[in-house]
């Protein structure tokens, strides 16, 4: 006889049947509260710390016959969740004539926003496109989880940087690649930008998560 197997929802664990005749209410309690309180590492960086967005692929590209930009399959995190499709991604046609931000959302999928600003907390930004009436013209990657997005301010003074990333980023690090210094203003950042003060003209990395 077949033994009936329950997969539990959130981890995945495979909850057996004991015996022939059913199960057993304390051995299934166990298995749910397992379930329920099992952690891995990436529940700490995805989840609670609220870290969504690319982590390698899904790379768009310009498209001249249709308004949905070419993609690549790649591997991304969204309220959460891993999402990484064996397959290349069916997207959405985005609008014509438009600038317009390409999200994911573990539950409804691939969807555009008018803005850099996701609309749903832990969607994952990837990337940009720009339309004509209809084709995709040019695009832009979004900044990729543990990204670097380059700064360059160009003289003395305060500084706005577009970082890409979707969402308000948990921490920056400014890694300079010439004799200049770099401070942050007050606010540091938003969802959109990195707010920057620099001593003179020069180059650097902003390397963010």
């Amino acid at each position: 006889m077949a033994v009936t197997r329950t997969i539990l929802p959130r981890k995945g664990l495979i909850q057996s049947q004991h015996g022939l005749t059913g199960y057993e209410a304390d051995q299934d309690a166990n298995w749910l509260l397992l379930d329920s309180n099992i952690a891995f590492t990436t529940d700490l960086l995805f989840g609670d710390l609220g870290v969504n967005g690319v982590v390698k692929g899904f790379t768009l590209s310009v498209n001249a016959n249709s308004l949905a930009p070419g993609i690549t399959t790649g591997v991304l995190y969204a309220q959460g969740f891993r999402y990484a499709p064996a397959a290349t991604a069916a997207i959405p046609p985005a609008p014509a004539s438009a600038t317009s931000y390409l999200f994911y959302n573990s539950s409804s999928g691939f969807y555009w926003q008018a803005s850099s600003v996701a609309a749903n907390s832990g969607d994952a930004l990837v990337g940009q496109a720009v339309t004509s009436v209809g084709a995709v013209t040019s695009v832009v990657q979004g900044t990729k989880i543990f990204g670097q997005v380059p700064v360059a301010p160009s003289g003395t003074g305060n500084f706005t940087v577009q970082h890409f990333l979707g969402r308000a980023p948990v921490g920056v690090v400014i890694q300079l690649t010439s004799n200049v210094a770099i401070w942050f203003q007050t606010p540091a950042y938003d969802a959109t930008n990195l707010y920057l003060s620099a001593s003179a003209g020069g180059m650097a990395q902003a390397l963010l998560w």
